[in-house]
C-alpha cells in the first residue's frame, strides 16, 4: 500500500498532472482514499484484537458489559467485511470514481418537483454520511415548490460504483396535496454518470452558450452551457464561482453524459451514437416511495430490482439507502 501511495504521489507531482484537473483529481482522490483505507484497516485490526481479548475473558467469567462489548465489536467487523466484499465486486472501469447524479422531475407537476427535491436531499445526506464531498453543479428550481432538475457532484472513492444501479425511474405514490384530482402517482428520473472521463470531442461539434451580457451587467449570472451539436446532448453548470469554472465543469459533465451513452449503446466513437436510443435506460423502474393515508396500509419503500421492501420510509428518505445500493451492486455483478 505504501508503494502504491508513493507511485500516486509521483504521478500527481508531474507537470502534466498538475496542469490538468481531470488528470490530477482522480489521483488525489485515490491518495485520499488509500489513507482512509489504511485507517479502516488499522481500526479493523484493533477491533479484532479487542474482540479476541473480550472473548477470552468471557471464557473465564460471565459479564453482561463484556458480552455487549463483544456483540458491538462483532457487528463492526461484520460491517467492515461486508463493505470489503461490496468494493471487491466493483471492478468495472469507473466504479472507483466519483459520480455526477442528475435528477429530473418527470410526471406529476408539483408532486414531481417535490419528489425531485426529496431525492436530492436523500442522496446528499447519503453522500455526506459516507464522507464524500457533495456539491451542486446545476439546479433549476420549480416555480411553486421543489425543483425541475439538479445535477449533484458526489466525489469520493466508489461513489459511482455504489450509485450506478440507481439510474432509472423513481416513483412517489401518495394522495397529492397539490392536485385537486388527488392523483397518487408521480415520477422523477435519476441518472448516474462517472466523473473524470477522458474523451476527445471535436471543437466544431461543441456550442458554448453564456448569459446575455446585455442582461447581465452586474455579473450576477455566471452559468455556462455546452451543447454537443450532433446529438443535442447538453450540460449546464451554475454552481462554480466563475464562468470559466462553470464552463470547464459543464464540459466535464457533457463528456460523462456522452461516455455513458457510448457504453450503453456499445459504440467506440461519439459519431456512432444513435440519437433515437438516448432515453431507453431512463425508463427502467427503480424504486417506489409510498405514503399511505390509512393505518391499514403502512408507508413503504419498494425496490423493484432487488425486491427489498421496508416500512422505514423516514430512514430511507434520510439517506439510509445502503441496503438497496449494496443489493443493487451485487445484482449487477
Amino acid at each position: 500500500m505504501n508503494a502504491e501511495s508513493q507511485k500516486l504521489q509521483q504521478l500527481a507531482a508531474q507537470p502534466e498532472s498538475r496542469n490538468n484537473t481531470n488528470t490530477v483529481e482522480p489521483i488525489l482522490q485515490e491518495l485520499d482514499q488509500l489513507e482512509s483505507y489504511q485507517v479502516k484497516l488499522n481500526q479493523c485490526q484493533t477491533c479484532l484484537a479487542d474482540t479476541k481479548a473480550t472473548a477470552e475473558l468471557l471464557e473465564f467469567q460471565a459479564d453482561k458489559e463484556l458480552e455487549q462489548e463483544l456483540q458491538t465489536n462483532l457487528a463492526q467487523l461484520n460491517r467492515s467485511l461486508e463493505e470489503y466484499e461490496i468494493e471487491q465486486s466493483l471492478s468495472e472501469p469507473g466504479d472507483k470514481n466519483g459520480a455526477y447524479l442528475i435528477i429530473n422531475a418527470r410526471t406529476g407537476y408539483m408532486d414531481a418537483h417535490y419528489l425531485a427535491e426529496m431525492l436530492v436531499r436523500m442522496y446528499s445526506i447519503w453522500g455526506i454520511s459516507r464522507g464524500y464531498e457533495v456539491a451542486d453543479v446545476e439546479s433549476s428550481p420549480a416555480p411553486e415548490i421543489g425543483i425541475n432538475s439538479t445535477t449533484l457532484e458526489i466525489n469520493g472513492r466508489y461513489a459511482c460504483g455504489y450509485l450506478k444501479s440507481e439510474t432509472g425511474i423513481h416513483r412517489l405514490k401518495r394522495k397529492s396535496p397539490f392536485n385537486i384530482t388527488r392523483k397518487r402517482l408521480t415520477t422523477a428520473t435519476v441518472e448516474i454518470l462517472q466523473m473524470y472521463v477522458q474523451l476527445e470531442i471535436p471543437q466544431p461539434d461543441l456550442e458554448l452558450i453564456l448569459p446575455n451580457p446585455n442582461l447581465n451587467r452586474n455579473g450576477t449570472k455566471a452559468w455556462a452551457k455546452i451543447v454537443h451539436i450532433p446529438t443535442g446532448i447538453s450540460a449546464i453548470c451554475d454552481g462554480c464561482r466563475t464562468q470559466m469554472q462553470n464552463k470547464d465543469k459543464a464540459l466535464a459533465v457533457l463528456k460523462s453524459k456522452l461516455f455513458a451513452i457510448m457504453q450503453r449503446q456499445e459504440v467506440a466513437e461519439i459519431s456512432d451514437i444513435q440519437v433515437d436510443r438516448l432515453q431507453t435506460v431512463l425508463n427502467q423502474p427503480i424504486r417506489e416511495y409510498q405514503f399511505a393515508s390509512d393505518s391499514a396500509n403502512p408507508d413503504t419503500v419498494l425496490d423493484f430490482r432487488t425486491g427489498i421492501q421496508t416500512t422505514a420510509v423516514a430512514e430511507v428518505l434520510d439517506g439510509k439507502i445502503d441496503s438497496c445500493l449494496k443489493a443493487g451492486v451485487l445484482l449487477k455483478n
